[in-house]
């Protein structure tokens, strides 16, 4: 039986595969503009012309005349079919494939094309009805108080569903999307008698819309005062919920404009640092780009995760996350702090006074001073150090102490040692940290740097796993034959090769238990 591909799992492997990644696994790449280059392998390649598109997912070779996504490179690369390339990326994803499918019917609810098309059409429905629809006035004047302009309305193609139970259903009835149709956009809903509803009445609505700028999904905020007081009391915000078409996880609002932002940034200065600030609310990106601000995105009512972290890297080379002062925002900064660290992200976190939300600080300051303290927030760690030692006598509570400076060298412990040795400026940011920690705490920088090194053994035993390891390079030592003490002095000496001598100097072979 021929290979019938499950487009469902072939889109999730692809979006969970970053081509930079996968290329620059097997060959040499350096950044060049918005993009990355390195020696082609099927030509001899006298100079770099392989050129690879992160943010288009995409790899080009002019001399070969080449071209193609991850499964065409892994096709190319490995000599395989699509099904082995697919096989190959589902596995280093950990997605599983399942069984083949039979392909769906199209224009179905299962069509994934017909849902991109029955999304576009609700968008639009619910967008010309907030433009034009006497009904629609209170969330006109809504949006007006809140400062939002009529230019960023048809920016972000804002809409509102109206009071109505079965508007979206009754205008549906014109065109070829049915109910089934609109339930798997999560657009429309049962009830318990079997009946229809519309999912977002009485909701001025912000359409989410992937990187290829196609609507997917939808989030909605209650208009205050405009539901009956028969209704039972709504969620101010709704947000759609998982569909084929939609993953939260998978998503970030706005991220198709900024990224025009992005590449316009980079046409005008191809070495300025790609950035973007993260906030919480659609109406913070909404102010923000409305000042000026275009390379701000939201996440969409869940935590920054790994898949965040993949889709960002195609698109930028750091982010600020913008938080609110209050304990829920530290304890989100504490949430997404070391996964960030531990992929190698240039995390930034800004913290704003407690009370001060990013719309009402942009609406009221302007995008410029927003820019101002966004450029002034401290790097992840700095940020741990600040929040780990505040309001602690670092002299005289040394127990306190003692766990402050424990979570910071934890945190640190999961930047990867082969990124730091292979970067200098990251290996010097970690010596300032060390020696900036060591003057903080009253420590010798030497009892800081061996402390980390036994961190880093607790958590990762073998410090440079096979995996992570070049093609030519040594094999990595067990260091699980090792007590821990004697590990940690190893590790330090690899990553501070400089304290080679004084080792000599102070420790003899004869103190190790292992030969």
């Amino acid at each position: 039986m021929s290979f019938i591909p499950d487009n469902d799992a072939k889109d999730r492997v692809k979006q969970a595969t970053e081509i930079v990644q996968l290329i620059g696994s097997h060959l040499n790449l350096r950044r060049q503009g918005s993009g990355y280059v390195g020696h082609c392998p099927w030509h001899d390649d006298s100079r770099p012309s392989l050129q690879v598109n992160p943010a288009k997912q995409t790899y080009v070779c002019w001399v070969c005349d080449i071209r193609g996504d991850v499964f065409d490179f892994v096709m190319r690369y490995e000599k395989v079919n699509f099904r082995e390339a697919l096989e190959i990326l589902a596995e280093e994803a950990n997605i599983p494939l399942g069984t083949p499918k039979q392909p769906v019917a199209i224009g179905s609810a299962q069509d994934k094309q017909t849902l991109y098309r029955a999304m576009a059409w609700a968008e639009q429905e619910y967008h010309q009805f907030l433009l034009h629809a006497a009904a629609a006035e209170p969330a006109r004047e809504y949006l007006l108080n809140r400062g939002i302009s009529q230019e960023s309305i048809r920016k972000f193609r804002l809409g509102f569903a109206p009071l109505s139970w079965n508007w979206l259903s009754d205008r549906a009835e014109k065109t070829s999307f049915d109910n089934q149709i609109l339930e798997a956009c999560d657009l429309v809903a049962t009830n318990n008698r079997g009946g229809w509803y519309d999912r977002f009445r009485a909701r001025v609505l912000f359409p989410i819309r992937d990187t290829q700028d196609r609507p997917i999904g939808m989030g909605g905020r209650v208009l205050p005062g405009l539901l009956p007081k028969t209704d039972t009391s709504p969620a101010k915000y709704l947000n759609s919920r998982e569909t084929r078409l939609f993953s939260k996880s998978n998503n970030l609002y706005a991220l198709n404009l900024a990224n025009d932002a992005l590449r316009e940034i980079a046409k005008k200065d191809k070495t300025a640092p790609r950035r973007l600030t993260i906030v919480e609310g659609y109406t913070d990106v909404i102010a923000a780009h409305q000042n000026g601000l275009k390379n701000v995105v939201a996440a969409l009512g869940t935590a920054l995760n790994e898949n965040h972290i993949r889709l960002i890297k195609r698109f930028a080379d750091g982010i600020t996350l913008v938080l609110d002062g209050d304990d829920a925002g530290q304890r989100r900064a504490n949430e997404v702090l070391d996964i960030f660290v531990e992929h190698d992200v240039d995390l930034r976190i800004l913290t704003l006074p407690e009370g001060v939300d990013p719309f009402d600080f942009v609406m009221n300051s302007g995008g410029n001073a927003f820019q101002e303290i966004i450029d002034a927030a401290p790097d992840a760690i700095a940020h741990k150090v600040e929040k780990e030692t505040r309001g602690i006598d670092l002299i005289n509570d040394s127990h306190r102490a003692n766990q402050a400076l424990e979570s910071v060298l934890k945190t640190l412990a999961r930047v990867p040692v082969t990124r730091i040795s292979q970067s200098a400026a990251k290996s010097m940011r970690q010596e300032q940290i060390l020696m900036r920690l060591s003057r903080q705490f009253q420590l010798d920088t030497l009892q800081v740097k061996r402390r980390l090194a036994e961190i880093r053994v607790a958590l990762s035993p073998n410090l440079m796993p096979q995996d992570q390891l070049a093609p030519d390079a040594q094999p990595a030592l067990d260091f699980s034959r090792f007590r821990l003490t004697e590990s940690a002095l190893i590790q330090l000496l690899i990553t501070e090769p400089e304290l080679l001598d004084r080792a000599v100097e102070n420790i003899s072979p004869q103190q190790f238990v292992e030969g």
